[in-house]
This record gives structure tokens, sequence and C-alpha cells, in this order.
């Protein structure tokens, strides 16, 4: 640990030898006297100085947690006895010390660490942190603080640590998915269009030789026009690739955005994922990130670790989907995009995906409220003129068979959804 000096030592100096010189000097034996309890002080803090050689260890007491939730730092310190120690962590936002503690040793909490007694030898510290907010967090280092000789001298020892703590968002659970155009061959809860051995009834046809006597349909048979079987529609799973734009456009509010679009793709995934469905993610920044399409409990734990990763990106140069591999985009998926339509590079590339065949739905986060206020009339004009190419954008993608859907943040992300499908029911309508 560093030893430094405090300002009551410089203090206790400054008087001292001032004072001390000055009688000296001037023959004076009162400003003699008068230094002396500050040069007595220094000794005795210089004599009541010693290093604590401490040990420290640190460990959370899970890796994984939910947003409100609180976890508990173990830290383990070896050391020589002291009246009060200082504990601090390298504490990012999102992460902060519980006002109310458990652990008789701490006598003071603060916002980044405790004040503990130190009673010598092994200590096991247990601090309750809250997490605030979704992320992966990697605090670097713990520091130990104390101050002795009569609070003349600090001792100060940083040490680095090996911690990781993933915080998943909460998430809504939706009750009503997105329904693809095509489905997969996969066993799933969606009904295909094609015909096949399932459950739900499609149509009946004359009996062909091969045929399962099992699905013959007696009533109809029964009326002499010969055998007849029953088709029914297969139960089939889809392909669903979250598309979560991360090329950040707005200055303002910026993070806002990335929060409320990695909470929408935790949900949609999760809902997808328990409908047996195959989910991939990719991630629109530079470098370009993807999660190949999968199923299953794993699967939903790689795309919440992937979405933790996500920070917003500052680039000028991007390569855009073209380096996405075809595994990343199996063929017939169903792309769901969350952006706030503001970077031309993200639209090229839903439009470049419509091209393709994709079916593309984009679930628009408005980033209206966190634009200034347009107050001067070229303020105002500018604002009329940026809201009609936006309304431009949407026009050419519904032109192109892709659903623009706004979200509302203040309303439940399941409102979207529903608009989305009804969206797309009336496209379908339309070109019938």
């Amino acid at each position: 640990m560093t030893r430094l000096v405090s300002p009551r030592f410089r203090t206790y100096a400054v008087l001292g030898v001032v004072a001390l010189i000055g009688g000296l000097a001037s023959g004076r034996p009162e400003l003699v006297a008068v230094s002396a309890p500050f040069i007595l002080l220094i000794g005795l803090g210089l004599m009541g100085t010693f290093d604590l050689s401490p040990v420290l260890e640190a460990r959370f007491d899970r890796d994984r947690a939910l947003e409100g939730e609180d976890v508990h730092l173990h830290i383990a310190i070896t050391s020589r006895a002291v009246r009060l120690l200082e504990v601090s962590c390298d504490l990012p936002a999102g992460l902060s010390v519980a006002p109310d503690q458990d652990d008789p040793l701490i006598t003071l909490v603060g916002e980044t660490g405790v004040v503990i007694r130190h009673g010598g030898g092994l200590v096991d510290l247990t601090v309750r942190l809250s997490c605030d907010r979704w992320g992966a967090y990697r605090p670097a280092w713990i520091r130990l603080r104390n101050r002795q000789g009569l609070t003349q001298f600090v001792h100060v020892g940083v040490f680095p640590v090996d911690l990781e703590l993933r915080v998943y968002p909460r998430t809504d659970t939706l009750r009503r998915l997105f329904q693809p155009v095509e489905t997969q061959l996969g066993f799933g809860d969606l009904v295909s269009r094609r015909k096949g051995e399932g459950l739900e009834f499609a149509d009946i046809r004359p009996f062909s030789p091969g045929d399962d006597p099992r699905r013959i349909n007696w009533r109809v048979s029964a009326t002499g026009r010969g055998v007849w079987v029953n088709d029914r529609h297969p139960e089939r799973n889809s392909d669903v690739v979250l598309l979560v734009d991360t090329l950040a456009s707005a200055r303002r509010g910026v993070g806002v955005v990335l929060d409320l679009a990695v909470r929408a793709a935790a949900a949609i995934a999760a809902g997808h994922l328990g409908r047996h469905d195959r989910v991939g993610l990719i991630s629109f920044g530079e470098p370009i990130r993807w999660l190949q399409a999968g199923m299953g409990d794993v699967q939903r734990y790689r795309i919440l670790d992937t979405l933790m990763e996500s920070h917003v990106h500052w680039q000028l140069l991007w390569r855009g989907v073209r380096v996405v591999p075809p595994g990343a985009l199996p063929a017939k998926a169903l792309v769901v995009g969350l952006t706030p339509l503001l970077d031309d590079r993200v639209i090229e590339a839903f439009g470049e995906l419509g091209g393709r065949g994709f079916d593309v739905i984009v679930i628009e986060i408005p980033p209206e409220p966190f634009l200034p206020n347009a107050e001067k009339p070229p303020d105002r004009v500018a604002r009329r003129i940026w809201k009609l190419e936006r309304e431009a954008t949407r026009s050419r993608f519904a032109r192109h068979g892709i659903a623009v859907v706004r979200w509302d943040p203040s309303e439940p992300l399941q409102q979207a959804l529903v608009n989305a499908q009804s969206y797309r029911r009336s496209r379908l309508r339309a070109r019938a």
C-alpha cells in the first residue's frame, strides 16, 4: 500500500516550522512553545503508522441476475488490525451499493464502498449491491483506504480483481407473437399451410393406396361416394432473426433508444423460443455481430449474453449486411428489426433484405421525445421536412412489402406486435 500525507499533516508541519523558525529568529520563546504541540503531533503520527500488508480476494455470489435484484460481493481481507478500513469498488453505472447492509462489520455505507472495522487476520466481508440496469459488468479493482497516525497519513492500496456479472433485463410476457408467412420443417406450435401429418383439420380427399386407415373419414365414406380420408395441417416452427440497430444517429437519448431496443429484443426472443421457434440475432454495428438461429434455453442465454454486450457505436465505415453469412439469415426467415430509423445505412439494409425475399417487420422506436424543441421558424420548417422524409421512408417500405410499426414506449410491447400482425393481414387481403 502507498502512504500519503493528509492535509492535516501539512497544516501541522507548516504551523510548527513557522512558529519554531519565527521564535528562534526573533528570540521569543513563546513562539517556540507554540510550535511544540504541532511537532509533537507529527512525531506521534509518525510513530503510529505501519504497513497493513493486506491480501484481498473477491467474488460474486452468482454471475447472472435480473434487474432490480441484489447480488452479494464477497471480499476476503487479510491484514493487521485497524480501527476503520474503507473498502471501495470500481462499480460501473448500473451497479450501486445498497443503502442497507446486513454485515455487522460495516459501519458506514457510501456510494461506491463501505467502511468496516478490521480486527486483524482474515475478515470475510459481504457487500450487497443493487442491479439498477441491465448490462455486462466487469469491475476492475477494489481499493482499500486507511487513516493512521492521528489521521495524518492515509494508506491506499488498489488491488486488481477478475469479476464479471451479467444483469438481464426484465421483460414482458408476450401472449401473441409474430406469425410468419412461411414455416420451417421443424416441429413447433405453428399450423403450416401445407398438408401432412398433424392435428389441425385441413380438407378431405379420396383414399389413395398407402394412406393410413386411421385417417379415413367414415361419416363421409358412408354416403356411398367412395372412401375418403382427412388431410391435416402439420405443426411446424419458424426461423426468427432479430436485428438490433446499434449505429447511433440520435445524439440525444441514444442510450434510452438502445435500452428499449434491447428490452424488446429480449422479450421477443423469449416468446418465440417458448413457441419452439429458432431465433437468431444480428447486431447492426461495426463490426456486425451475429448469432445463428437456435432453439432452447441455451440459445436464449446466448442471445441475452450477446445483447448485454450491446453498446452504441459511432461509425463512419460500415460494410452492410453483405458480410453476414448465409447461416445467420436462413431462407424463409422472419426478420424483425428494432431501430429508430435514423441511419440511412440501416434503412438501406432493411430494403436490401426485403429485396432478397425475406419477410421483414420493422419495429420503429420513435426518437421524437429525445429531440430538442424547435422554437425558431427555421427549426420548425426543418422538423417538418424531417418528418416528411421519415414518412416517405415508411411508404417506400410499404410498397416493398415491409411492415413498419411505431412502438410507443408508454404502451406495452404487445400492442406493437398486434398492430404489426393487423397490418400484415390487411396487406395480404389487399394482394388477394
